[in-house]
């Protein structure tokens, strides 16, 4: 849109632009005769729906001009609501243990992801340290007994290969000598029998021997279980002793002045968890606290919410991402987005029915609780039509016009009479009268139309070269 617009006119300087607006001579005389009644029969004037429009008189009655264009059309939907932050983005940050706190960050300071909101001084962090020693302690205890479980295993494993060959040898032997006894005679039933009992004390060692095997396989599944269960309280209480002092597992272990972090921290840290701002803060430098007592509030207005409301009768003209405009106050520029969807209950005591929309804030310049008015597309026509801003209409009895500007002349506007179709979003479509790029007057079009100028007298009509015919030529 195309405009220029002055200071608002007195009521003074308004009637004077009006009284200097003045018709076009136009060179065209089609000799109709005498107009009918009403029309003027002075020598030399010439009926035209052409006004002029001096410098003065587009100043003082604070004349502006807008584009007719093409587009869709729809119909709209006004939703009046606000702007708030969604609770994705907003923290209330609590105290993990009760203690004192050191330091604290003021109300309305900007924050990073990972920035110290608070401190405090807690005795569950001592206590915590303190068990994560203990459970250190418990684990090399464990694992030193696994270490010995597998030694031992490993000891019984050489003595059963031992056994097991003791007997392979003694059986081989008792199965020769009973083979050459038998064959030859030499020797005697003394030899073969000494020969079997070696055999059989053999077999019962490899058997007592596989039964301990498998005693000390299992003492080592259950040592190497101890460590690993003592291991796993070492991990829980690193990641307890990380989520209550505020620092993550890799701060922790690290290694500093040759000691672990873990072993040297002594206050508890509050850290934003994301960007953001403090709206408010509970708590104040020196104060005790009490274990998930709030400490401070911080809101991202990089991505805000409207929120607003319709009669639950509307709720059928709504479409989930439906085109959404929200208009600010205070001359911010509208914001286009889509709608969210409705909330799927109704407020049982004024039935209505909550809806909303996400507008982008990467600059965080809209505040929360800033009221807004949404216009909700609930029906588009199908083509591209002609469109002129509904502020351009004016009713003349029965009859639409506008004022449009001549494109020869630019102190010159045309009274046109404009077949209008459908309205919505502050625009509507122009079924005839107008053709898209022209330019029409918006502010000053009823002082226009009061002057009376450029109006059809009664009984006649103009033609497009701006001429005036009687009703029947």
């Amino acid at each position: 849109m195309n405009c220029f617009k002055t200071s608002r006119p007195t009521v003074g300087a308004m009637i004077l632009s009006v009284s200097m607006l003045s018709s076009c001579s136009h060179d065209h005389d089609h000799g109709h005769g005498e107009p009918r009644e009403g029309v003027s029969k002075e020598p030399g004037t010439t009926i035209t729906n052409r006004i002029t429009l001096p410098p003065g008189a587009v100043n003082n009655l604070g004349i502006t001009f807008a584009s007719v264009t093409r587009g869709k059309v729809g119909s709209w939907l006004s939703v009046p609501g606000e702007l708030y932050v969604p609770d994705t983005h907003r923290w209330k940050l609590r105290a993990p243990a009760g203690g004192r706190i050191v330091s604290v960050i003021a109300k309305w300071e900007k924050v990073t992801a990972g920035e110290v909101i608070a401190e405090i001084l807690s005795p569950e962090l001592r206590h915590a340290q303190q068990g994560l020693i203990e459970a250190m302690s418990r684990s090399e205890i464990a694992r030193e007994n696994a270490q010995r479980a597998a030694a031992r295993e490993h000891q019984g494993t050489i003595q059963r290969k031992f056994v097991l060959e003791l007997q392979s040898a003694s059986f081989k032997r008792f199965n020769d000598l009973k083979k050459l006894n038998e064959n030859t005679n030499s020797f005697g039933a003394r030899e073969v029998l000494a020969a079997q009992r070696e055999f059989t004390e053999a077999t019962q060692a490899a058997m007592d021997s596989s039964i301990k095997s498998d005693k000390l396989r299992e003492n080592v599944f259950e040592k190497e279980l101890l460590s690993k269960q003592a291991q796993l309280k070492i991990d829980e209480s690193i990641e307890a002793l990380a989520l209550l002092s505020g620092r993550t597992l890799e701060e922790l272990m690290e290694v500093k002045d040759g000691n672990e972090v873990w072993k040297t921290i002594e206050s508890i840290e509050i850290r934003a968890p994301a960007p953001g701002t403090i709206v408010d803060v509970f708590a104040t430098q020196g104060e005790n606290l009490d274990k998930n007592q709030p400490l401070a509030l911080i809101l991202d207005s990089g991505e805000l919410r409207f929120r607003g409301w319709i009669p639950e009768g509307d709720l059928p003209r709504l479409k989930n991402d439906a085109p959404v405009r929200v208009a600010l106050p205070g001359g911010i520029p509208p914001v286009s987005t889509t709608l969210l969807g409705p909330r799927p209950i109704a407020d049982s005591a004024t039935r209505r029915v909550q809806v909303e929309a996400q507008l982008p804030n990467p600059g965080q310049e809209l505040p929360q609780g800033l009221s807004a008015t949404a216009q909700v597309l609930v029906k588009e026509s199908a083509g591209e039509e002609v469109l002129v801003p509904l502020s351009c209409i004016v009713s003349d009895g029965l009859e639409k016009i506008v004022f449009r500007r001549d494109p020869e002349k630019a102190n010159v506007v045309i009274r046109t009479p404009v077949e209008l179709g459908l309205s919505g979003g502050g625009f509507v479509e122009v079924i005839a009268g107008l053709l898209a790029n022209d330019t029409v007057v918006d502010q000053g079009k009823h002082q226009l139309k009061q002057t009376g100028k450029g109006k059809a007298p009664k009984g006649g009509h103009f033609h497009a070269d701006g001429t005036w015919h009687l009703k029947d030529e």
